[in-house]
């Protein structure tokens, strides 16, 4: 699997973040690697991942939003699982702002509550950057958790991917990248930040 390129983000090394193309494997790796570090389970990790909802042939249907140690792909219809936030359908793509405000910050509460109490070692942020960065509280609980003592890793949307973004989404974009930093050698740092 071909990984590259991919950046990695970081920010008082206390987050790391990648990004690279559309299924080029970025969630798989830093799955890979927290299970190397946690176990299969993901104990000591919380957060959310943006789970692909396909069909039974393989046809991505959706995304949502999901516990950190969730499968990153199941088989499942859109309209019958909770928490879906993008819905494809065949009259367009259906967005559901609600769901950043109230499963994504709760997930981000849980993550910040948890690491507080010593039982959560490391955030899992996958993937930031798109459309949630449109709701004022839900970017206020990220740059919270951003700006905390507590490690966050993650898949950041790369600019490359945000071509159908408006032009206010974008801006959040640059300003999120912005925020973070740029550095290399995403697989070593990766492991060295797990370590500390």
């Amino acid at each position: 699997m071909d990984f590259l390129p991919l950046q990695l983000y970081n920010r008082r090394m206390n987050n790391l973040f990648i990004e690279g193309p559309i299924q080029t494997g970025k969630s798989t790796l830093i799955r890979k690697v927290l299970r190397e570090f946690y176990g299969s389970s993901l104990e000591g990790v919380a957060g959310f991942t943006s789970q692909r909802l396909t069909d039974a042939d393989g046809q991505l249907l959706g995304f949502r939003l999901a516990p950190a140690d969730a499968a990153l792909t199941v088989v499942c219809d859109p309209a019958a699982a909770d928490n879906v936030f993008k819905h494809f359908t065949p009259t367009g793509t259906r967005v559901d702002m609600s769901v950043f405000e109230t499963a994504g910050i709760r997930y981000m509460d849980e993550a910040l509550e948890t690491a507080k109490a010593g039982q959560t070692q490391v955030i899992l942020l996958d993937e930031i950057g798109g459309h949630e960065l449109a709701s004022d509280a839900f970017r206020r609980k990220l740059y919270q958790l951003l700006d905390s003592e507590y490690p966050c890793v993650g898949v950041i949307k790369s600019p490359a991917n945000t071509k159908r973004m408006d032009d206010s989404l974008l801006a959040l974009n640059n300003e999120l990248h912005a925020h973070l930093t740029v550095t290399s050698n995403f697989a070593e740092a990766f492991k060295t930040f797990l370590r500390k």
